[in-house]
């Protein structure tokens, strides 16, 4: 069993453009100089600076973007036992750290994921009712904010956010099944616990499968993982669109086809001219 406290743990939080730290306050549902947890906060922005007053918390100005540049940054920086990665429009649960702090004592998992709810009675999605070790399948839908990790296991792996794909990125989406399934890769094991630590919104960036940006990631996540069957996902997914009915007509249809395909061209050549003229992608 290991012994962490609350003071072993630090949330890494991902913002953009933010010259205070009062959006803070609607995550900690508490005033800033009020919030005991030590924090990294990763401002990326082009013109603001944010600086901050508090022991506890470490600002990071990036004048670059990406949210997975962002979170290395974060993960770079951390200085204790366990990390826990948030964004800046989520709502701490009552008592989240402690549940994130008894899973890592309880559980010598690397990585330990949580659910996440839309509001205190409702959860984002269905989940497993009880812990179990997820597989590389079962990582693919699990959110940025239910993930927390041992973080001398991720450093002596050498695992980073792959910087080509999330929001910002070439391929704005798909970092976190990246990222997890790399350190699943790397034999680092992945651990569900069915509690609930984090509100955020009942909409995310991937809830669109016909969104040209998440068939464009997609298609360079087929050809990251797996050449040989990349293709066989390109038709797979095309089918999904024309199956579910979320597009309708041979020609749209073959103009998601190669969105798909140059995702995939795109990542194994580092070419990016397809994004050029196309804010979509």
């Amino acid at each position: 069993m290991n012994s962490y406290t609350n003071q072993d743990l630090q949330i890494l939080i991902a913002t953009m453009n933010r010259s205070d730290l009062s959006f803070l306050e609607a995550m900690f549902q508490c005033k800033v100089s009020e919030i005991k947890y030590h924090l990294i906060v990763v401002n990326q922005s082009k013109t603001a600076n944010l600086s901050s007053e508090y022991d506890n918390i470490l600002v990071i100005n990036d004048h670059s973007f990406g949210l997975s540049r962002s979170r290395n940054l974060a993960i770079e920086k951390a200085s204790t036992a366990i990390c826990w990665i948030l964004d800046d429009d989520c709502v701490l649960m009552d008592n989240a750290v402690d549940k994130v702090i008894a899973a890592h004592n309880h559980c010598e998992h690397e990585i330990i994921t949580f659910r996440t709810a839309i509001r205190k009675d409702l959860l984002f999605r269905n989940y497993a009712v009880v812990e179990e070790t997820l597989s590389r399948k079962q990582v693919e839908n699990v959110l940025s904010p239910e993930i927390t990790f041992k973080r001398e296991s991720i450093h002596e792996s050498s695992i980073q956010f792959d910087t080509r794909f999330g929001l910002g990125a070439q391929f704005g989406d798909s970092e976190n099944y990246v990222f997890l399934t790399d350190t699943i890769d790397k034999n680092l094991r992945v651990q569900f616990v069915p509690q609930t630590i984090v509100i955020h919104d009942a909409h995310t960036s991937s809830d669109e499968p016909v969104n040209n940006r998440v068939i464009y990631a997609r298609g360079a996540l087929a050809a990251r993982e797996n050449l040989w069957t990349a293709q066989m996902k390109q038709f797979k997914y095309v089918f999904f669109l024309w199956r579910k009915g979320y597009v309708k007509g041979w020609r749209n249809l073959y103009d998601k086809y190669m969105v798909f395909n140059h995702g995939m061209n795109d990542y194994l050549t580092g070419f990016e001219g397809h994004r050029i003229g196309h804010p979509d992608l």
